[in-house]
């Protein structure tokens, strides 16, 4: 499944990985609810247009009808590209994973508010940053709001261990840490010549 980190809460970067057909996004550096409202308005209605409103997120969130209906009644005739629209629309709808990543100590405070967004499903924990105990505050908030748990890999943890502690999705490593590798390999291999 592709899954893309956009760099920040932007609409036009939300709605180009969306154009291109990702079945995910996450967000780095969630530090509030506001901040995880907005991805997910910009997410399930890329369209509107960015509106700081928590609770008018929250109950379009609530009314959004792709999530629970069945089109299956809609004529053949109906087409999109050769799709029927109904297929279309709630594929898009229901396919989307919508993931924050908490990667900050003000994020990790308040953990408990953006787990329980409606329409966030994964909680990304990159810990690279965080304390040990901002990690398990982190952890214990997603787990409360029953929504998933990812992260990058912890440092002296494998992948096992992650996996037992409910982690759902682990990067093994990040960009910035096979760049960096890749270099050092690089410049191995040209002060041997």
């Amino acid at each position: 499944h592709a899954l893309l980190r956009v760099p920040s809460l932007d609409h036009s970067h939300l709605q180009r990985a969306l154009q291109i057909g990702v079945e995910g996004i996450i967000l780095p550096h969630v530090e509030s609810a506001s901040e995880a409202h907005g991805l997910v308005e910009l997410c399930l209605y890329p369209s509107r247009t960015y509106r700081d409103d928590s609770h008018a997120a929250e109950a379009r969130m609530k009314n959004q009808p792709f999530r629970r209906m069945d089109f299956s009644f809609a004529p053949p005739l109906v087409e999109f590209y050769g799709q029927r629209v109904a297929e279309f629309t709630r594929r898009q709808g229901e396919s989307i994973l919508i993931a924050v990543q908490i990667d900050t100590p003000a994020g990790a405070n308040k953990a408990r508010a953006i787990a329980k967004v409606p329409g966030v499903d994964m909680v990304f924990i990159d810990a690279l940053r965080l304390s040990g105990l901002d990690v398990e505050r982190i952890e214990e908030a997603t787990r409360g709001a029953g929504k998933l748990l990812g992260g990058l890999l912890v440092p002296g943890c494998d992948a096992e261990d992650m996996f037992r502690a409910g982690y759902k999705l682990i990067c093994a490593a990040s960009d910035h840490t096979l760049l960096a590798q890749g270099s050092r390999i690089c410049m191995k291999s040209l002060t041997k010549s």
